[in-house]
């Protein structure tokens, strides 16, 4: 087990989030990486401290001055039972997963010691239920990382954190979730020959209604069952027969095309989003996939003029 204390996380978030200001465009944010110290004691790995080394592009990160890393490294600490027991890194807003990069850089540290680790954090993904990471460890014989069980030495609300540390390093006060809510990069969803995909205006008018149409793709027609929620930031839904926040809508039938039109109204010069949250997709068979978020975004025409 690897535990983990409240104070290591909020360092390393803050340095995440001085990389990717969440009121910068995306594309502005950066990468970054650190050292995770720590006590290994049997199999537990007792978490220390993640030393950040730097900061790279949005896609990359520079790891190789190692000289210098292990110079941030006292002898104190070494002398105190610390070791390097893995490396910790940044996906701001691509979600959490291993590179084939990370994957090669996680075999060498597993070639030092067996349990070290692999940490990714992505704050865009960051609720009062996650920390917005997880921790890998890679098979040596097959190369395919896997997540590992990880727990806090305290309990607090991760976005509770998140939200201080925004408020003290942007002066940011608007919630977090109503402006980088945990959406999908991407509004298709493909599993095995079905393909789901949110599809609408990229550029909407203020105040005025605009569509945005759920579609369903299969080679053949099959019997096929969509369940989902909705959510709606920054935008009102001008109609939706008995439409309620927590009311699980469904759609099934052997025909593919258009399942839903959503029609919206843009309330603010906020970026729009639509989003449908616990989705489950049935085939034929009755094999269903529990989905990750499907949503999709526009930006309000006013908006874009100025930008």
């Amino acid at each position: 087990m690897i535990q983990i204390p409240k104070e290591v996380y909020r360092n390393f978030l803050r340095f995440a989030l001085e990389n990717a200001n969440p009121l910068e465009k995306s594309r502005k944010w950066r990468e970054c990486i650190g050292l995770i110290l720590g006590r290994i004691n049997g199999e537990s790995v007792n978490v220390t401290d993640i030393v950040p080394i730097g900061s790279g592009s949005s896609v990359f990160v520079d790891i190789s001055d190692y000289e210098k890393v292990f110079s941030l490294i006292s002898f104190d600490r070494i002398d105190q039972g610390e070791v390097i027991v893995g490396w910790a890194h940044t996906h701001p807003g691509l979600g959490l997963f291993f590179s084939g990069t990370d994957i090669q850089t996680q075999l060498t540290y597993q070639s030092m010691h067996s349990l070290s680790f692999g940490l990714v954090l992505d704050p865009t993904k960051i609720d009062s239920q996650s920390p917005g990471f997880n921790i890998y460890r890679v098979d040596s014989s097959t190369s395919r990382p896997y997540t590992v069980d990880f727990l806090f030495t305290e309990k607090f609300n991760f976005f509770s954190v998140y939200n201080q540390l925004t408020k003290e390093l942007f002066d940011l006060e608007v919630p977090i979730p109503e402006m980088i809510p945990e959406l999908t990069a991407k509004n298709t969803l493909v599993w095995k020959n079905i393909t789901l995909s949110l599809e609408g205006p990229a550029e909407v008018p203020l105040n005025e209604r605009f569509y945005i149409k759920l579609l369903l793709k299969t080679p053949h027609p099959q019997f096929f069952r969509v369940t989902y929620k909705v959510k709606i930031y920054n935008a009102t839904l001008d109609y939706m027969e008995e439409f309620t926040n927590n009311q699980e809508y469904f759609h099934e039938s052997f025909d593919p095309g258009t399942l839903a039109v959503f029609s919206l109204i843009a309330s603010n010069t906020n970026r729009i989003f639509l989003q449908l949250i616990d989705l489950k997709v049935t085939d034929y068979n009755q094999r269903y996939l529990d989905s990750p978020a499907l949503g999709f975004e526009s930006q309000p025409r006013s908006e874009m003029s100025n930008l």
